[in-house]
């Protein structure tokens, strides 16, 4: 096991219909829940097609899952994919790891929610090829969103964007 980091999410709010793109440690859901009364999240992977409706979401969030990804086309088509479901002013919230080629990742991850109570996860990604990186994804979040906020914790980045 690598580094332990801890991911403090307690100012974390959400608006809307929530699209939660990737794998499922279930920070999201819990973080919505934590947030407001009702929720409506939406999960979706590359093998769910044609349930979503386009323009219908207000929230987008991508937790560890571009950097899974082998190159940065695979990660421009899914956020090119993902913004046709996000409506116009609506926000894409990512989290991931910054990775460059060679590195291995098996890291330990403690979500701090807003209620104080804590969410832990292992996060792994050993493929030695993949590189990614905070300047990489926000390249590719500027042709459709406008960058509100970005954040870095040690070995992990966050990226705030409003759909322009």
């Amino acid at each position: 096991m690598g580094k332990t980091i801890v991911l403090n999410l307690s100012d974390i709010k959400f608006k809307g219909n929530i699209l939660d793109v990737g794998e499922n440690f279930g920070v999201i859901y819990n973080l919505s829940k934590e947030i407001m009364n009702e929720i409506s999240v939406d999960y979706v992977s590359e093998n769910k097609d044609g349930e979503l409706k386009e323009n219908e979401y207000d929230t987008c969030t991508m937790f560890f899952s571009l950097s899974k990804m082998w190159n940065g086309f695979s990660r421009a088509r899914i956020i090119e994919e993902v913004s046709k479901y996000i409506r116009v002013g609506g926000e894409i919230y990512i989290w991931d790891i910054n990775k460059e080629v060679r590195d291995m990742i098996n890291n330990k991850i403690i979500a701090v929610m807003p209620s104080g109570k804590f969410k832990e996860f292992e996060f792994k990604n050993l493929n030695p090829i993949i590189k990614s990186n905070m300047e990489e994804n926000k390249k590719l979040l500027e042709k459709s969103y406008k960058i509100e906020e970005t954040k870095l914790w040690e070995d992990i980045h966050f990226i705030r964007g409003k759909k322009i």
